[in-house]
């Protein structure tokens, strides 16, 4: 039984090692769903992390588009001019750079001069050329089909402004290319050439989300089809974050340099991890508006509230709001289900600032993890002691307190697959011992209650003692007999002579096994064979032994009173023999059939002592080993009697004590 148990634990081990190989070779989602949701319980538990945000969110709220209306019947969009105000004040506070989570890829359409300009349009472009530390944000056209469909005239205007393309990224290692595939569109919308030209734009796109809905990473850089495939650069260009981050160190955004054989960003001396295709996992400190300062647009441009707030060497990111009705940019996230997208903007410039990013132990690492988490999980499980087996379940909990550990140093190592398939081998495997188990024990504990009294055969169980293999040890042995019990039985019909054994033996048997906590070994005929010191040792067999040999004799008077009731007219009197000495002792006979019994020549010495009795008239008989070991008895020494199958003559004794003498008159009368 136990080689099948483990060849299915092993075959459970091979079973999970094959799943995961299969399914993430395969990209299968199912069992990255449930990894993610670990993830995001980690943030929960783990709560708001303290940080020094050097991001300040200037939201689109409510408050600012009710106040836009009534104060200036300026209903959204809104007039440029006002951008360009908040630009304006922003720096002179100390702002460092200022990222727009909304585009202008258009010409506005208010306040239009003679020479057919938006005088908005003017005033922003006066402004991004004084602050020119300005990152516009550009939506992206994701199929050629649809830019095929645009307007043909707005189709020329867009392949003639170029300005963003003198910020692609150079190639270092172009050759791995080909392995590489971030987030693509077929083209950039670029800001109107009147801004483009003056500051970099790129995209806020938060890119493709994670299986489950939630969005947890974002690109640091893109493809863009139309550049490449019309020759001008590599078509790879850097998202609006990044600029961010770039404009906030002080470098040159037209630097920017990828390694596609390391999947790294390099710029200035700095190199910037990225996933295999581009992309950035967050690490995320908490919920946004908990985290980052969340500004009004109305209140910082046109009242004095945010005057004396210390906006020096900081970001500043333009985004709608939760509250902007109408305007709905909302993700989900490991912290909230209705976050702005502006806030992922937020956490991914404070994560460059801070050189902070959660890194993922890659799947080739992964995989070696869970293979020597199973392999461990195996070997306890291996062991037949339940508190080893036990021990199992400790790996999947010593795991996930590790992998919490990481992630708080932001290391993200797959928890949900290794815990659940070591739990449920570890579960499936100690199921299958413990009904093993209950039916052993099942099956020993009605084996065991034959022969010992319910206490001892309970306290073995409690002690997990149910194996009956053989074993050597030190034992009292008793033997009796009733004296002329053949003859007496000649004259009795069968159904009287088992009816006064099953009387005389239950009268006799009940004594030894409940009163003095001795091992029934059998019944032959009449006499009874028993055992003290196994299979539970108590440390004064000696003595119990003997005091259950007295009270044995005692009992003979209440049989023979009974014995009268019951009709039978004759008394009984026994004979007994007790040796201690060495026996081989366990579950012997065939299979088909087993008895808990000891063999040896300390119970063929004790076989002739019992028959002794009847020679020397004694009720009594023990060997000079008895007497060494008692404690409480007294003895009378018989004599040397030579006895078959030993060379030496023993030294028998008889007990003397002066309440036997009264044992001895009760018997006989």
């Amino acid at each position: 039984m136990k080689k099948i148990k483990i060849r299915i634990t092993f075959l459970l081990v091979l079973f999970f090692l094959a799943i995961y190989f299969i399914t993430y070779s395969l990209n299968n989602p199912w069992i990255e769903i449930f990894e993610l949701k670990t993830l995001d319980l980690r943030y929960r538990i783990r709560g708001i992390e303290k940080t020094t945000p050097k991001v300040v969110v200037i939201a689109i709220d409510e408050n600012s588009l009710v106040n836009m209306s009534t104060r200036f019947n300026d209903e959204w969009p809104w007039n440029r001019e006002h951008y360009a105000r908040m630009i304006a004040k922003l720096f002179k506070l100390g702002i460092k750079t200022i990222g727009f989570d909304v585009s202008f890829t258009t010409p506005s359409e208010s306040n239009i001069m003679s020479n057919g300009k938006s005088k908005d349009d003017m005033l922003l472009a006066a402004i991004l050329r004084r602050y020119n530390k300005v990152v516009l944000g550009t939506y992206l056209t994701v199929e050629k089909s649809n830019f095929d469909e645009y307007n043909p005239e707005f189709k020329k205007q867009l392949e003639e402004n170029k300005f963003y393309l003198k910020y692609s990224f150079k190639l270092k290692n172009p050759e791995y290319l080909s392995l590489f595939f971030p987030l693509t569109a077929y083209k950039i919308i670029p800001p109107i050439p009147e801004f483009s030209s003056l500051v970099p734009a790129s995209t806020y796109e938060i890119g493709q989300l994670d299986p489950d809905g939630v969005a947890r990473s974002l690109p640091l850089l893109f493809k863009e089809e139309w550049a490449a495939d019309n020759g001008f650069n590599t078509g790879l260009f850097p998202h609006m974050d990044l600029m961010l981050y770039a404009n906030y160190k002080g470098y040159n955004l037209q630097n920017f340099i990828y390694d596609p054989k390391n999947y790294t960003i390099e710029i200035e001396n700095e190199k910037i991890k990225t996933d295999k295709n581009g992309f950035f996992l967050l690490s995320f400190y908490g919920k946004g508006p908990q985290v980052f300062d969340t500004i009004s647009f109305y209140d910082l441009v046109y009242t004095n509230k945010y005057d004396n707030y210390d906006f020096k060497d900081k970001v500043a990111i333009l985004g709608y709001s939760a509250t902007a009705k109408g305007l709905y940019d909302l993700r989900v996230t490991p912290f909230s289900n209705d976050e702005p997208g502006v806030y992922l903007h937020a956490t991914a410039v404070q994560n460059l600032i801070n050189n902070e990013r959660m890194t993922r132990v890659n799947y080739f690492y992964t995989l070696i993890i869970l293979t020597s988490i199973l392999l461990v999980t195996l070997i306890l499980l291996s062991f037949n002691k339940i508190y080893t087996k036990l021990l199992s379940f400790m790996i999947p909990i010593a795991y996930i307190f590790i992998s919490y550990y990481l992630f708080k140093q932001h290391i993200w190592v797959d928890t949900f697959y290794p815990v659940m398939s070591s739990l449920i081998i570890a579960v499936v495997d100690n199921a299958q011992s413990f009904l093993k188990e209950s039916r052993e024990k099942k099956k020993i504990k009605s084996f065991f209650f034959k022969y010992v009294p319910d206490f001892v055969a309970q306290k073995l169980l409690e002690q997990g003692k149910t194996e009956l293999g053989g074993e050597k040890k030190n034992v009292v042995l008793i033997m009796s007999d009733i004296v002329g019990f053949t003859e007496k039985s000649e004259k009795l019909s069968p159904e009287e002579v088992v009816k006064f054994l099953n009387f005389y033996l239950s009268q006799m048997a009940d004594i030894i096994r409940n009163k003095y906590y001795g091992t029934i070994d059998k019944f032959i005929g009449d006499l009874i064979m028993a055992i003290f010191g196994a299979p539970i040792e108590f440390g004064d067999e000696v003595d119990r032994a003997i005091a259950c040999a007295i009270d044995m004799r005692r009992k003979l008077k209440d049989i023979n009173k009974e014995l009268k009731n019951m009709g039978f007219d004759f008394e009984v009197n026994a004979g007994i023999g007790m040796h201690y000495g060495e026996v081989v002792i366990g579950n012997i006979g065939a299979d088909f059939r087993m008895d808990y019994t000891c063999i040896g020549d300390t119970v063929n010495t004790t076989s002739r002592i019992e028959h002794l009795t009847r020679d020397l008239n004694e009720w009594l008989i023990v060997t000079e080993e008895i007497v060494k070991r008692s404690k409480k008895y007294k003895f009378e020494y018989i004599g040397d009697f030579k006895v078959k199958g030993k060379e030496k003559p023993l030294k028998l004794y008889k007990i003397k004590e002066g309440d036997l003498d009264d044992v001895n008159k009760e018997s006989d009368s």
